[in-house]
């Protein structure tokens, strides 16, 4: 078969195969009944102005935020701490307008001395002034004991700085509307964590803490732990006794010693027990100290060629130690170690002598001299020993919850030294 057949016959086959429907469609589409839809896209021109709406409203809830923070930390956020320290210890919290939020109690006594007041959105100065009444009106802050403590902790150095200042000036000028007279030490708080831990670990203050801490850094012969009793009168006395300048204090008035015995009074004391009068005493010095765990006075003065030293009970005028040593400007050193001439032989035990008064005697003298009797005493021990260029008998003993220790002259029975420690033991 030819091709053009061939091509004839396929053409004709698609031709029976595929109908021509085409006008039948045609003419039911214009039968069809019912809505047509348009699918038409709309364009939506409100959108631009919902996102617009959308961020202002964002705005607005960011900034009312932002105020209620900061309204908050105005005024119920605390941003400075103020304690008042006599012997009561109170904390004033205010916010940053300086209004009251809370005045807690670090004590018992701060307990007793707030009772029912409530300072709460009440000024600041308004606190401060009414607190010290109460503590002048209850016998905290007297005559007797006048110093009180402010401490300021801020975390802003300027601002601790400026208000502690300002409330010394203003307490100050408190004490000075009356005939009271008193002494403030003021400080800012510092962060040092190792304060904080001091003042955890004795159940203190932190601004009591920081003002030992610093006494005891600028006089290394008191320990941290020997202070932490004492008030904060007791500890103005002794950092302006010894003339110790505190540098992160601030200190205004004069601490007041009336509720002890005095420095006159104290050096008339020594003066008689040594049988020296005030016209032959020279270079005398009198200074508060705290040793045997009360206040003392501590007297140093020469007559003819002694040293003469003691230490006295500045409430009662009891004398817990005494000290009596040559002053002959020698070869001997000042802490009186004699070293005896190298002449080949031990000194180390001095020779016994028949011109001695011996040690039963040297031991009469150190009782009767410490009003003890020989049947109350223990841990008797006495040597002949050579101290100052001449042959003494030191006498140590214990009797009852004292030490006691003599230097007693071999020949003439005078007492060089007698010292009377408590045994903390």
């Amino acid at each position: 078969m030819a091709s053009k057949e061939i091509d004839a016959k396929i053409k004709q086959a698609f031709s029976n195969a595929v109908p021509d429907v085409l006008d039948s469609i045609l003419a039911m589409s214009q039968e069809q009944k019912g809505e047509v839809i348009d699918m038409t896209e709309e364009i939506n021109t409100n959108s631009g102005g919902k996102r617009i709406a959308g961020i202002a409203a964002a705005f607005l809830l960011l900034l009312a935020g932002v105020l209620g923070f900061n309204y908050y930390h105005s005024n119920y956020a605390v941003a400075t701490k103020v304690a008042l320290e006599v012997n009561p210890s109170v904390e004033i919290q205010v916010n940053q307008r300086e209004r009251v939020l809370d005045v807690a109690a670090l004590n018992e006594d701060g307990r007793l001395l707030l009772g029912d007041m409530d300072f709460s959105g009440s000024d600041l100065d308004v606190a401060v002034n009414a607190i010290i009444g109460s503590m002048l009106r209850n016998g905290y802050l007297s005559d007797l004991a006048n110093s009180i403590l402010i401490s300021v902790d801020n975390d802003d150095p300027v601002k601790s700085g400026e208000l502690q200042e300002r409330l010394t000036r203003e307490i100050n000028s408190l004490f000075a509307t009356g005939a009271f007279n008193g002494a403030v030490l003021s400080q800012t708080i510092s962060a040092k964590q190792e304060v904080r831990t001091l003042a955890d670990t004795y159940g203190i203050t932190v601004g009591k803490a920081q003002l030992i801490r610093e006494i005891t850094e600028k006089n290394n012969l008191y320990q941290f732990q020997e202070l932490v009793p004492l008030s904060i009168n007791q500890l103005n006395l002794l950092s302006s006794s010894a003339g110790t300048n505190l540098d992160k204090v601030t200190s205004v008035g004069q601490a007041s010693d009336k509720a002890y015995i005095g420095r006159e009074a104290a050096k008339q004391i020594a003066f008689d027990h040594a049988g020296v009068s005030a016209a032959n005493a020279t270079s005398v010095d009198v200074d508060m100290d705290w040793e045997h765990g009360a206040m003392v006075y501590e007297v140093e003065f020469k007559s003819g060629s002694y040293e003469f030293e003691y230490d006295i009970d500045a409430k009662t005028g009891a004398i817990y130690g005494s000290e009596r040593d040559r002053n002959d400007n020698d070869d001997y050193d000042d802490d009186h170690d004699y070293k005896a001439p190298d002449t080949g032989t031990s000194q180390s035990q001095p020779p016994a002598s028949s011109s001695y008064i011996g040690t039963a005697r040297a031991k009469e003298i150190a009782l009767a001299h410490a009003g003890v009797s020989a049947g109350s005493i223990r841990d008797l021990d006495i040597e002949l020993e050579r101290e100052h260029g001449v042959m003494v008998y030191e006498v140590e003993f214990e009797s009852g919850y004292y030490e006691y220790e003599y230097e007693i002259d071999a020949r003439t029975e005078a007492v060089y030294k007698s010292e009377k420690d408590r045994n903390d033991d």
